[in-house]
């Protein structure tokens, strides 16, 4: 069923975010979104997951269906199971005393079953394991980032959105998240991330939004919009090397 977005605009007093927002994407794919700053990337993340117009006050229009729920009638923890979100400040996510309670929290939340092993699983995936019982506030930035990542891996949703998922991470760590992302994909998960490194997202997705003052400008394959030099130049967003020949 996928995500069918339709007419969605949202703004604060006084500033509008996004405007009339149409986009499609089907169960499987792992979709890019970029754009400059301010453009109203992360706003249209928060539509999935509901935190809109649920969590973040504002004025919304129009419709999002996930899977077939509308996410402006289905409670947030109910469509959590749906859509997993990595935020792109860790700090803003981790909350419990020990790693594997972080990890274990929604897993609980849900009365789930396995939940030890489910854990560990998700913690062996983002290479955390032998930490369970460090506190988060000691881990480095990098790791954090991990430990919001495993923590999604351990609801299994259909859906995982990331925000900016390596800002602050190095090279290594970078390569181990985006390799996590595409065997994910490939296991049949829809992998959203908003991301300005255009390198890894002509790598890694299949389809590519851009977004400009609140619209989507141009959507398709990456070759298609990323490759469009006039319009990357025009917006400052940077080409990709395989396309800068």
């Amino acid at each position: 069923m996928g995500i069918a977005i339709r007419n969605v605009s949202f703004s604060y007093p006084g500033k509008d975010i996004l405007k009339g927002i149409d986009m499609d994407i089907e169960d499987g794919d792992f979709a890019g979104i970029t754009g400059s700053t301010g453009s109203g990337k992360t706003t249209l993340a928060y539509c999935l997951n509901g935190l809109i117009p649920h969590s973040i006050r504002g004025k919304f229009s129009g419709k999002v269906h996930v899977n077939g729920f509308d996410t402006t009638k289905e409670k947030i923890s109910r469509l959590s199971r749906k859509v997993g979100f990595v935020f792109q400040d860790p700090d803003w996510q981790i909350f419990s005393l020990t790693v594997k309670d972080e990890v274990a929290f929604g897993l609980k939340n849900i009365g789930a079953r396995d939940i030890d092993s489910k854990v560990m699983n998700a913690l062996i995936m983002v290479e955390l394991d032998g930490m369970e019982e460090m506190m988060p506030q000691n881990l480095s930035h990098g790791q954090k980032q991990k430990l919001c990542i495993a923590s999604v891996l351990a609801m299994d949703p259909d859906i995982i959105v990331m925000d900016e998922p390596t800002s602050q991470l190095d090279y290594r760590s970078t390569m181990n998240v985006y390799g996590i992302l595409k065997k994910l994909n490939e296991s049949g998960k829809t992998i959203i991330v908003i991301e300005h490194n255009t390198d890894l997202i002509s790598e890694y997705a299949n389809r590519v939004f851009i977004l400009d003052n609140g619209t989507i400008i141009k959507e398709g394959s990456p070759k298609k919009v990323l490759s469009d030099r006039k319009l990357m130049e025009k917006l400052g967003i940077k080409i990709p090397w395989v396309y800068r020949k």
